[in-house]
């Protein structure tokens, strides 16, 4: 009996132990893992003048951090050291990877920016997706010998951001890790597709129209736009040449969310540079075919704040 009551005592221990691992300083569960998620994201800058970066002046952005790098008043570190273990860049190292031999340093080829991320989701009691940067880095994109190339200029660390330095920046993030890059490598995508969806048909919370904002979806609308659907089929019986009505449901299939598209603000830090990104909305993407052609398509749209932004 005694034994009984030590075997019993020790269990409720080791669950409450991993509740609490599970848990923030809040009392929120980040419910993609025990602790914040490792992610990592190549952010391109915008080249076909759509309004989804129109926020983001890239170029001043850009010339900026190199004008105070120029001036000695902006630390950067090599890109492709650990960020627990910072080794700082030098002039010398970062005309190399711009491939310049000296300042001033031209910065014409960097097309975007590299982050890496921790992320955090919790859809329990309320909805929140939070993002903190752990370092960016300039990207430049060059030829060399008919081969396309893209290097990491230097490295900046840290998240403590609070001036605006963009609002409403829409991009659409990969969940599919085609090329290797192990951007994706620490997520469980099958479960962060399924808390999403499986949010977004709670009916406990508002979803909308990504082509119209001001529309909410009811959860009938958002299984139809998820793919689910029944279809009345009529085929001919080989035998018997008789004509069978046959009803036929399709359930969402969650392999088809593919992307997300994340709505952000971002705020920097006018010494360090660092950067903050605010998530303030998430759409699922699905990737379906329709008569044997390949189609992409934003189900809905979730927002996390009051505040509601136009996608299209």
């Amino acid at each position: 009996m005694k034994n009984s009551i030590l075997l019993i005592i020790v269990i409720s221990c080791f669950i409450s132990c991993n509740e609490v691992e599970k848990k923030t300083n809040d009392n929120r569960v980040n419910l993609l893992l025990p602790r914040a998620v490792p992610v990592s994201q190549l952010f391109v800058f915008d080249t076909i003048n759509t309004d989804w970066q129109k926020g983001l002046l890239s170029a001043n952005l850009i010339s900026r951090v190199f004008e105070m790098f120029n001036k000695s008043e902006l630390t950067v570190f090599d890109p492709n050291t650990d960020d627990t273990n910072l080794t700082k860049y030098t002039k010398e190292q970062v005309c190399n990877n711009l491939g310049v031999n000296s300042v001033p340093l031209n910065y014409n080829e960097i097309k975007g920016l590299f982050f890496k991320e921790e992320w955090f989701l919790d859809t329990v009691k309320s909805f929140v997706f939070e993002k903190s940067i752990i370092s960016w880095s300039p990207v430049r994109y060059f030829n060399r010998n008919n081969e396309k190339i893209k290097k990491l200029v230097f490295k900046i660390s840290g998240n403590d951001a609070s001036e605006i330095l963009a609002k409403n920046i829409i991009y659409e993030f990969n969940l599919e890790d085609t090329v290797n890059q192990g951007f994706v490598k620490n997520i469980d995508v099958a479960k962060l597709t399924k808390l999403l969806i499986d949010k977004a048909v709670s009916g406990n919370t508002k979803v909308y129209n990504p082509m119209n904002v001001d529309e909410e979806l009811s959860v009938e609308q958002i299984k139809k736009r998820l793919g689910e659907r029944i279809d009345t089929v009529i085929t001919e019986e080989p035998e018997t040449s008789e004509m069978i009505q046959r009803i036929i449901k399709s359930n969402i299939n969650l392999e088809e969310i593919k992307s997300i598209v994340f709505i952000e603000d971002w705020y920097y830090n006018p010494k360090t540079y660092a950067i903050k990104k605010v998530v303030k909305g998430i759409a699922p993407v699905r990737h379906y075919y329709k008569f044997d052609e390949q189609v992409k398509s934003i189900s809905f749209v979730m927002f996390l704040t009051n505040e509601k932004t136009k996608i299209f």
